[in-house]
């Protein structure tokens, strides 16, 4: 069968509309359905006339042609003799392994060097070709075609692979945000079988109830004669010792403190004030400052001031300190004995 387009006598009109339908599906031709018979002829033979048109058919059958051609060869070296065996049994560089794997897609799928490294051995293929004596564009061709067809099935099962993990990678999130976390069980306290009780058992309940809150109360009230006692017997000892108690101590000192506490506080106060100014003697004046800054209200500084004055007497009766006044109604100094 040539390959010009143009060698070919198609009689479409003898054809039936199965088989025309088949020629245009292998040539990749569209063929509208409600197309009849002649529409369709009509549009074959206008696609087959052109200059550019290659018919799918023909190229595969290149392939059985090329077979039949070496069967043909050994044919003729059988009938030749053993004489011309030796040198009609060189194979052609494409007739051995891996370039003869470029003639059969089927084999070229399952050859790892042409699925592998198939651009090398394109390349290599067509350097060999160029070398020969006679470049066989048949040979060329299918190996060609079948480069693509490879190349095409390579890529195409690159993309099925990826998108199988893909959807798997989708999957297993959509799993992750659908499941739900079910929380761990707690363990749960084993409860006590309720028991009948009888009309004994509960009158004695109720008896030692009734007991349990008498001793209570028994206790707390000899807990309250325990706690007077103990505060009559602290009341005697501080008469005994003649102190005042501490209610009476806070109204006249204004604080619970005894007026030997009182008397050494205002002591040390003098003291520590002599000491701070570095001088002599103090006067009453500055020990009234000293209460204006302690005492916020006037009627608590009157009292703290009477309390002074009290304890400015019992310091100078002890002679623990020396009290001076030039004038009446002047300014007392003090100073430390």
């Amino acid at each position: 069968m040539n390959d010009n387009p143009s060698d070919h006598d198609y009689n479409f009109k003898e054809w039936t509309v199965k088989e025309l339908r088949k020629f245009s599906s292998e040539n990749n031709i569209t063929i509208p359905s409600n197309f009849k018979k002649d529409d369709i002829v009509e549009l074959l033979d206008k696609v087959t006339s052109h200059p550019e048109f290659v018919d799918r058919t023909s190229e595969e059958e290149l392939e059985e042609t090329l077979y039949d051609e070496d069967e043909e060869q050994e044919d003729e070296i059988e009938e030749k003799g053993p004489l011309f065996q030796k040198e009609s049994k060189e194979l052609k560089f494409w007739q051995k392994p891996p370039y003869s794997s470029l003639l059969n897609i089927d084999v070229a799928k399952d050859s790892e060097i042409a699925f592998y490294d198939l651009s090398s051995l394109v390349d290599k293929f067509f350097d060999k070709m160029l070398q020969e004596n006679f470049i066989n564009y048949k040979i060329s061709g299918i190996a060609l075609k079948t480069s693509a067809s490879l190349h095409h099935h390579k890529i195409s099962s690159v993309i099925e692979e990826q998108e199988k993990i893909q959807k798997k990678e989708e999957i297993e999130k959509m799993r992750e945000r659908a499941s739900r976390r079910i929380p761990e069980t707690l363990t749960q306290p084993v409860q006590p079988k309720f028991k009948t009780t009888t009309k004994e058992e509960l009158f004695g309940a109720m008896r030692d109830a009734i007991i349990e809150t008498m001793q209570k109360k028994e206790k707390l009230k000899r807990r309250r004669i325990k706690k007077q006692k103990k505060k009559e017997a602290e009341e005697k000892k501080a008469k005994a010792q003649a102190k005042l108690p501490k209610e009476l101590l806070k109204h006249i000192t204004g604080k619970e403190q005894s007026i030997e506490e009182l008397l050494e506080s205002w002591f040390n106060r003098i003291k520590g004030t002599i000491n701070l100014n570095d001088k002599d003697a103090t006067s009453l004046h500055e020990l009234e400052k000293i209460i204006k800054n302690e005492e916020k209200s006037i009627l608590d500084r009157k009292f703290a001031l009477i309390r002074v004055f009290l304890a400015l007497m019992f310091l100078s009766t002890n002679n623990r300190i020396i009290l001076n006044q030039k004038d009446e109604f002047k300014d007392i100094s003090i100073k430390i004995d």
